[in-house]
């Protein structure tokens, strides 16, 4: 008897033990999160017609802290006011990735950069593209809107984008300016969410940046665009396009970011080529020196 109620007590031991544990887990990653979006806000410029425009410089690597004014990240500038153009160059942005098909850039031109005033930055763009509808568009008019077909949908788009071609060319373009040129530079896609945020995440990872820090800059997104606030407006407009209404709990998985689309892109890459650092010598032609002497331009 004495034996069984020792049993039991430690049994329930193990049990407390492993609740205290877990929820000190858990609230050490609320705490980090919440450590880490306090500290990105100041990284958002407010403009007034540009989403999502922030610095992705900032975080901490083995070879010290990543100067800020270097990396930027944003959605695209076809609604950029005259201040805002202001602003940004102001700024000293050297060269542009803009990540956008050719018809999105077509039909949503980008009012900066105008390389006026004897301010010239490069803009690297592709070409390459059908003129069907963007995979998203595509998807929302044929496919299951159901919260879990969208988020299977983007689990499978963030698994490709990697190593579509186009992409490619501008992620190598990307780092080659980075590490050739060493001007800060600018990243964005139509969003700045999904596109832009695989390259960011490859740019941070190249430089050693923590996986955490990797993370919580690509999660911020949907605080930095205020999901939450701008959702029936949002949810509007796709209806104009599409001209059926979608739910909004199958909206919010398509339209915010989720770290599991971002898993589903690393995986993509560990499965493909091994590793991130496989990926980015094999695929991008970063490879070792081209790592180092990036950490040279970014932390010298």
């Amino acid at each position: 008897m004495a034996q069984a109620a020792s049993a039991r007590d430690e049994a329930r031991r193990v049990r407390l033990f492993g609740v205290m544990k877990s929820t000190f887990a858990q609230t050490r990653a609320l705490v980090y999160a919440d450590a880490a979006r306090a500290m990105m806000r100041d990284r958002l410029i407010d403009l007034e017609g540009v989403r999502n425009f922030r610095d992705f410089g900032g975080w901490d690597t083995p070879r010290g802290r990543l100067p800020r004014g270097r990396l930027w990240r944003s959605a695209a500038f076809a609604e950029a006011t005259d201040a805002d153009i202001a602003r940004i160059d102001a700024l000293g942005i050297a060269a542009i990735c803009d990540l956008r098909r050719p018809e999105e850039r077509r039909m949503h031109p980008n009012r900066w950069p105008v390389n006026a005033a004897g301010a010239v930055v490069r803009v690297m763009e592709s070409n390459d593209g059908g003129r069907d509808e963007p995979p998203h568009i595509a998807f929302l008019r044929n496919g299951d809107l159901s919260p879990a077909a969208v988020r299977g949908f983007m689990c499978r788009l963030y698994e490709e984008i990697p190593f579509d071609a186009r992409y490619v060319a501008l992620f190598r373009d990307f780092f080659a300016h980075l590490i050739e040129d060493g001007g800060a530079g600018l990243v964005h896609c139509a969003a700045g969410k999904d596109r832009t945020g695989i390259l960011c995440a490859l740019t941070l990872m190249a430089l050693d940046v923590g996986e955490d820090d990797v993370f919580a800059d690509y999660e911020f997104t949907n605080t930095a665009v205020d999901l939450t606030g701008r959702l029936p407006e949002i949810r509007q407009r796709f209806e104009d396009q599409l001209g059926f209404a979608m739910p909004l709990e199958s909206l919010t998985p398509f339209l915010g970011v989720d770290v599991a689309y971002l898993h589903a892109a690393l995986a993509s890459i560990r499965a493909r080529a091994a590793s991130v650092d496989g990926y980015l010598t094999q695929t991008l032609g970063v490879d070792g020196a081209a790592r180092a002497r990036l950490a040279e331009r970014m932390t010298g």
